[in-house]
């Protein structure tokens, strides 16, 4: 119970990852590779990298159209 982590931070992490992709794909890096004794961090770290590359693909595809 001790290493079950807070759902603040992968929350956190997806807000994040929507303002600014890449500044989520760095947050969902660091719970991948640095919060490994928490499995809730590894695995909502995993979802918020691809989401940030969701997000990116998804803002440059509208760049493109708007201009």
């Amino acid at each position: 119970m001790e290493n079950e982590g807070t759902i603040a931070i992968p929350i956190l992490g997806y807000v994040i990852a929507l303002i600014s992709p890449i500044i989520g794909l760095f947050y969902g890096a660091v719970l991948v590779f640095f919060k490994k004794e928490t499995p809730l961090y590894q695995k909502h770290g995993r979802f918020i990298i691809y989401f940030s590359i969701l997000m990116f693909i998804i803002s440059f595809i509208i760049r493109m159209f708007i201009r």
